[in-house]
């Protein structure tokens, strides 16, 4: 049997439903391959290292993480090593997210020993070319890499040696896949794949338990919000969610996509009641007929589950300081909807007359009433499945087992 090791980004107790989609999307694609695949989870540090979300505890998740750091020796007994998804060799992500959490769950001891820590997990610091010859890395970004940051002297050698030196690179967006071509020096290889959480196509993930918290929503009767996480709730909005709920004649409900309280703007939208679990926040999308959130992987499973998602963010980006985080940024969400020419569906936070939401209110009901919201998603779809194949074929052509099983 193959041995493929699989490198993601941690996601402690499970808190990001997204994040998660991400990991069952591998596990998704390794059981439509027609060989028989062994895959090995590693990550910084385990979703154990905090108590389990409620929603997620007793879920039989078809992995287990080991943390990266005391494993690496191992990774050269595998097949194949994927990374797979996220930010995981952006410069910025490596200085922020990465280093405080080391440093917050007592991983490292300083930011030098926890970069130090990083370049040998995640850019390969130490591991000879013959490892990297059988990587793969998929859908990640390196959206706001700049030249500034390949002048460090750390990150920019090690940083072009993994790029140039990994056997396959598949970015989650076309900006990235630009940057990639450059850095490879190679113009004619598709670099841009698909978000990863896409690959698990409609049905892929039923073996998660759901309950009657999910199975209860009429298909097409409700419209599933969830704001305020990512991007402040402009004033307009909850009027604009009323207009639309009016217009489509859908009750607006509250989507707990992470366990966090209804914000204020929002608090008369009213969460489904009942205990709820994993699968019933997946096993819910496509039975909404719309999707409001601010929430850029919310967004990119309701797309991928065939029910429009109006996303909110900044028109453009903001100034931000040296300790911002870069991937939480509005910017992938925009650019997630300009690649599909889904721009109809991405609504700027900035403030409009009247007579303008009225506008958009409409366009956005025209496309999803008729058949302009379906022809976005079926987009997305047909590149993530075109997706899916080129990442299976080269990964069976790596390991040496038969291609990918054609079908759903």
């Amino acid at each position: 049997m193959a041995r493929v090791a699989v490198i993601t980004a941690p996601n402690i107790g499970y808190r990001n439903t997204g994040m998660l989609t991400v990991d069952l999307a591998f596990e998704s694609l390794r059981r439509r391959m027609a060989g028989e695949v062994d895959a090995t989870w590693y990550t910084l540090h385990t979703p154990e290292t905090v108590p389990l979300r409620d929603c997620a505890r007793g879920t039989g998740f078809p992995f287990r993480f080991h943390p990266l750091a005391e494993h690496l020796d191992g990774l050269r007994e595998h097949d194949a090593v994927v990374f797979w998804g996220d930010f995981l060799h952006t410069r910025h992500y490596l200085e922020q997210d990465a280093t405080n959490r080391l440093l917050d769950f007592g991983f490292a001891e300083d930011r030098d020993a926890a970069r130090s820590l990083l370049n040998r997990t995640l850019l390969f610091a130490d591991q000879p070319d013959e490892l990297l010859a059988r990587t793969l890395s998929y859908g990640g970004t390196i959206l706001h890499n700049a030249q500034s940051d390949y002048e460090d002297k750390e990150y920019g050698p090690l940083f072009s040696r993994l790029v140039r030196r990994s056997h396959r690179v598949w970015v989650r967006d076309p900006l990235s896949a630009a940057k990639i071509a450059h850095l490879r020096e190679d113009r004619t290889t598709d670099y841009f794949g698909s978000d990863a959480a896409l690959l698990s196509r409609p049905g892929d993930l039923d073996h998660l338990p759901t309950t009657q918290w999910s199975r209860s929503v009429p298909d097409g009767g409700a419209i599933g919000v969830f704001l305020g996480a990512r991007t402040p709730i402009p004033e307009w909005l909850p009027a604009f969610c009323q207009g639309l709920s009016v217009r489509l004649d859908a009750p607006l409900e509250w989507l707990p996509w992470f366990d966090r309280d209804v914000p204020g703007p929002v608090r008369h939208i009213a969460p489904r009641p009942g205990r709820h679990t994993i699968g019933d926040l997946l096993g819910v999308l496509p039975r909404y007929r719309l999707v409001i959130t601010d929430t850029y992987h919310l967004a990119v499973n309701a797309w991928g589950a065939g029910t429009p998602a109006v996303c909110v963010g900044a028109p453009e980006p903001a100034p931000r300081t040296h300790d911002d985080y870069l991937t939480l940024s509005d910017v992938k969400k925009h650019v997630f909807h300009m690649a599909y020419d889904a721009t109809d569906f991405y609504l700027s936070t900035l403030p409009d007359t009247e007579e303008g939401h009225g506008r958009r209110l409409d366009r956005l009901a025209h496309l999803v009433e008729g058949g302009g919201a379906r022809t976005v998603a079926r987009r997305i779809r047909a590149h993530a499945d075109h997706s899916a194949a080129a990442f299976t074929g080269t990964l069976a052509s790596l390991l040496g087992t038969p291609g990918p099983a054609l079908g759903p």
